[in-house]
């Protein structure tokens, strides 16, 4: 870590991380001092907003890879329940390529996890128009069977 580019209280947490742990450790247990702790903490944000900003900033940009991982894994797991590694292996199966176009650039970066939306079935992996087609199909598919049955 470059501790050039630290703020003053940064090199000092630095200097005895022990203690400041403990210390952080011991300090709001109970609500009360939580409750004097966080109305503090909203009247120092109000104050001194540019300054909470820039510092949010740039603990963003230094933790910026932790969030990243993390919030994928989230989305993945609560939405389709599935990891990141069984989507790595869905995409190794399909060889990088859309299950209905087979295009190996996705709009975006990634591909889209296809699932069903009555049973939530996780089906095949899906470049972004592919998906965008499949769900529009399944909204309108007695229409367009319909339609499509029809003789003129």
């Amino acid at each position: 870590m470059d501790k050039e580019n630290l703020s003053r209280w940064q090199k000092h947490r630095l200097s005895d991380l022990d203690a400041y742990r403990k210390k952080k450790r011991e300090y709001a247990k109970t609500d009360e001092q939580r409750k004097v702790r966080r109305e503090y903490m909203r009247k120092w944000r109000e104050l001194n907003r540019e300054k909470h900003n820039q510092l949010a900033r740039e603990s963003h940009q230094r933790n910026k890879h932790k969030h990243v991982g993390k919030a994928r894994e989230y989305m993945l797991k609560t939405k389709y329940g599935i990891t990141g590694d069984d989507y790595e292996k869905m995409f190794l199966e399909q060889k990088g390529l859309c299950a209905i176009c087979f295009t190996d650039k996705p709009a975006g970066n990634r591909f889209h996890v296809d699932h069903c939306h009555k049973t939530g079935k996780v089906r095949r992996l899906l470049c972004s128009r592919c998906n965008g087609a499949l769900g529009w199909f399944e909204k309108y598919r007695n229409n367009i069977t319909t339609y499509a049955d029809t003789t003129w």
